[in-house]
């Protein structure tokens, strides 16, 4: 599994969108790969190189999105938190 991001996964007293999905996937019990993709997605494709996966897989720059170990592609923090708790990791059911 892998989780693209911007810059980082710290919580930031105003909320960030990708320290929502990351927090949301380990509440799950999951431990995402982390990619991190600098830059702001509206500055373009030129001045946001490590975006590159991403438009690969979305079609668009930004982040985050979720690759699941199934080659699902979940864009966005709220679908992300929804799949999350949709689909706990083995034996994170039996352990909230």
């Amino acid at each position: 599994m892998k989780l693209f991001v911007c810059w980082g996964t710290m919580e930031l007293p105003w909320g960030h969108p990708c320290h929502r999905a990351h927090a949301a996937l380990r509440d799950a019990g999951w431990d995402p790969e982390v990619q991190r993709t600098y830059g702001w997605a509206a500055l373009g494709d030129s001045l946001n190189p490590t975006r590159k996966p991403v438009r690969e897989l979305t079609g668009q720059s930004w982040v985050p999105v979720l690759v699941t170990d199934d080659g699902e592609i979940v864009q966005s923090s709220p679908k992300i938190v929804d799949w999350a708790r949709a689909n706990p990791a083995a034996g994170a059911e039996s352990a909230s």
